[in-house]
């Protein structure tokens, strides 16, 4: 069993499809002992974003802090808050837009592939 605080973990700047004011830190990894999954603390600022991009590994998002929108490639978008549980599939294209006033921070549990 490990225990870590987020803020022990190097935050690094997201670059990634054009995203803007947006940082991740990758809480849980290979290195970390699981052998199926990591585990990862984005946080996107007021006005920033990630741009649409897709990826093979499903993604599970549970929203810690904030509002914002999500977009698929046909520009299709939901609304998330505080609270919320999202799923992405493999090789869905998506985007987030943080239209709110504060932070919008969430976990995102991925699969190794």
């Amino acid at each position: 069993m490990i225990r870590k605080n987020y803020k022990d973990v190097t935050e690094e700047v997201v670059t990634k499809a054009q995203s803007t004011n947006t940082t991740i830190r990758w809480l849980i990894t290979k290195d970390d002992g699981p052998t199926r999954f990591a585990t990862r603390r984005f946080e996107i600022k007021p006005g920033g974003q990630v741009g649409l991009h897709g990826h093979p590994e499903d993604h599970h998002v549970f929203v810690l802090n904030g509002t914002a929108q999500f977009f698929d490639a046909q520009n299709n978008k939901i609304e998330v808050n505080e609270g919320d549980v999202v799923y992405i599939p493999p090789n869905e294209s998506h985007a987030i837009i943080n239209n709110g006033s504060e932070s919008f921070i969430f976990i995102c549990v991925i699969p190794y592939l």
